[in-house]
């Protein structure tokens, strides 16, 4: 076995033993919130279902839960109701369920890996020395539990992995033919078409972040090809359309309108609570909330300061491939940018208090997520000499510090499987768990009325024989 086979097998068995430790991080967290009246909808989730595409709610005026969210909340529905019961043909019924979360979660890891490496590396073998190396300079940074809460992809939530996670990558998949020719000149292949057209109807109702992306680079794509257009002074508009490819007026064009539509249903959410902030306060907000995300831990930071070493090194090293690569920030941070300065527009929520959050600021992560990988790659193919061992030093230090900060979370849904045996167990209708456990929520039941739905959906899934209620101890 030669040099380069010993480092794809290394490469191998360090992306392996990463995504194997995400699994089983996933495998051992808890439910948390939003699954009983998501899975089983209740009467607000049930209008989603009712009115999918949100033209009742224009009609009538009426305001439901979510109306521009029908496909995240079918996807969810349905993959919950049904893969737990699938998978009791070879796992418990308890494990059964945490076992679908964390068959979701990962199966997102992988897709997002899978689909930066490749852009990255412009190899799509994962066998392939290339891409290997983009994918592990990418995964340390998909963080589980360690700094997780500023620069999560993955929510903890299964629930909010559908509506915001899951979206996110059916984006990554329907932009990627499109990033591919424009950066990579990757002709745009017919069965594309076929492939991402559903995709034209379902991103735009698969929650509120996905048409404002949508919308911004279809913005910075009609700028993109205005400026290639400027040496055709005397000809420019028709310079302008000619560059423009067919694909975007028949795939971005029509979901840019309906994204557009998305975008108007959004009015008609009745959880939108704007109103308890104005639109003044929300912008005010702002400057703290990016003062908190950037430096409440370290892993963001550290991102953002390796993103500036790199790009410092990048134009020292002053090749033609580096010059793109530093232009391609520039189209990043104008993105992130609009991106962030239209967030207040979104309303305000009480538990995003400072307008960003980690999962409202998921989009801008992903870019730079990008960026790190991207300009690490360069550098360690660019590099020579001791310059070169250096940075491979400083880069696998960085890795190592995501790596460690994310060792973590192992047992963390202890308590609540725990309790869920007592039920499947117990000869009660009513039983007793333990104060600070909590079943599929972020606090404590004292009433055990309010555990109806959550009973209901524990015996939907064999845990327990028949319904039975809970409530946490005092």
């Amino acid at each position: 076995m030669n040099r380069k086979h010993i480092v794809s097998a290394l490469l191998i068995l360090l992306l392996a033993g990463d995504l194997i430790f995400s699994f089983f991080q996933y495998y051992n967290t808890p439910l948390y919130g939003d699954v009983d009246s998501h899975v089983l909808p209740d009467k607000h989730i049930q209008k989603v279902f009712e009115d999918p595409f949100g033209f009742n709610a224009i009609k009538t005026g009426e305001k439901h839960a979510n109306p521009n969210r029908f496909f995240a909340h079918y996807f969810y529905a349905e993959y919950m109701q049904k893969i737990p019961i699938y998978l009791q043909k070879i796992t418990g019924s308890i494990s059964s369920v945490y076992l679908s979360c964390a068959l979701a979660k990962i199966i997102v890891q992988v897709i997002f890996i899978f689909l930066l490496a490749s852009f990255i590396s412009g190899e799509s073998n994962i066998f392939k020395r290339k891409f290997l190396l983009s994918a592990i300079l990418i995964a340390p940074l998909f963080q589980a539990y360690g700094y997780w809460s500023r620069m999560g992809i993955n929510d903890k939530s299964i629930a909010y992995t559908f509506f915001y996670s899951v979206p996110l990558v059916f984006l990554m998949i329907f932009l990627k033919p499109f990033l591919n020719q424009l950066f990579r000149n990757i002709s745009f292949r017919s069965i594309n078409y076929l492939l991402l057209l559903p995709l034209v109807i379902i991103l735009p109702l698969s929650g509120p972040l996905i048409p404002a992306i949508i919308g911004i680079i279809l913005l910075l794509m009609v700028i993109y090809y205005w400026i290639q257009s400027k040496n055709h002074i005397t000809n420019r508009i028709n310079s302008f359309f000619n560059r423009i490819p067919l694909q975007f007026y028949l795939l971005l064009l029509p979901i840019g309108i309906i994204s557009i539509y998305s975008l108007f249903l959004g009015f008609y959410n009745s959880q939108n609570q704007a109103e308890i902030v104005s639109l003044a306060g929300r912008y005010a907000l702002l400057p703290k909330g990016i003062y908190s995300h950037v430096f409440h831990a370290f892993g963001f930071p550290l991102m953002l300061s390796m993103i500036g070493i790199n790009s410092y090194l990048i134009k020292k090293v002053n090749t033609q491939e580096g010059k793109k690569l530093l232009r391609v920030l520039i189209w990043i941070g104008i993105y992130s940018l609009i991106y962030i300065l239209l967030l207040p527009f979104g309303g305000y929520k009480i538990y995003r208090s400072l307008i960003i959050r980690y999962d409202t600021i998921m989009p801008v992560t992903t870019a730079l997520i990008y960026f790190f990988g991207a300009s690490s790659y360069f550098l360690l193919n660019n590099l020579k000499g001791k310059n070169k061992t250096k940075y491979s030093v400083a880069i696998t230090i960085c890795l190592l510090i995501y790596t460690v900060a994310d060792i973590k979370g192992i047992g963390s849904n202890k308590c609540e499987r725990e309790a869920l045996e007592k039920m499947a167990n117990s000869t009660e209708s009513i039983v007793p768990v333990p104060k600070d456990c909590y079943i599929m929520n972020w606090e404590n039941i004292y009433d055990y009325k309010r555990s109806d739905r959550r009973a209901e959906l524990i015996h939907h899934w064999k845990i327990t024989p028949e319904k039975k209620l809970f409530f946490n101890e005092k």
